[in-house]
């Protein structure tokens, strides 16, 4: 018997000049905001680390590592983690600054727009672009986008 998935369960996350839309296993954890050990000789996406369950935990913005202005850190600021999209990779978790607490959406073709792909230019750790009422929301590459933090990481960790 084939079954059809009529909605994905997914997470509407808040940035500061954008959102995302994330499958809801993305996130393992959103936790309040934390002054960050800074990271000065990495990219300008790689904001810094925080202690994270006994691990250190490379934090970014993903605005910036998508072309957008780097967020001000305002006031209502959580850092959510995210899990690994790849098997095996010595990156389990990375986190990213989000503008507030992200929300459960239930992704159905009711609830989508069409992909906006043919009508914006998207930089390559995006796989697409969703109208959602008035808002946009970004599809994350989420593995291309670890790949990036995973070398980023271990360059800064040398």
């Amino acid at each position: 018997m084939n079954a059809v998935v009529e909605s994905v369960r997914t997470l509407w996350v808040p940035l500061e000049e954008v959102n995302l839309l994330v499958p809801n296993v993305a996130i393992a954890e959103v936790i309040n905001y934390q002054p960050l050990d800074l990271i000065h000789d990495g990219p300008d996406w790689l904001l810094g680390c925080l202690r994270w369950r006994e691990q250190e935990l490379p934090v970014i913005s993903v605005e910036r590592l998508c072309g957008f202005n780097l967020p001000q850190g305002e006031r209502g600021s959580r850092i959510s983690v995210i899990n690994s999209t790849i098997p095996g990779s010595d990156l389990s978790f990375y986190a990213i600054v989000t503008a507030g607490i992200p929300r459960l959406f239930s992704a159905d073709d009711d609830a989508l727009g069409g992909s906006m792909l043919g009508e914006r230019e998207l930089p390559d750790t995006v796989v697409d672009c969703v109208k959602i009422g008035n808002e946009e929301a970004l599809l994350p590459d989420l593995e291309k986008i670890q790949v990036m933090v995973g070398k980023a990481w271990a360059a800064v960790r040398k």
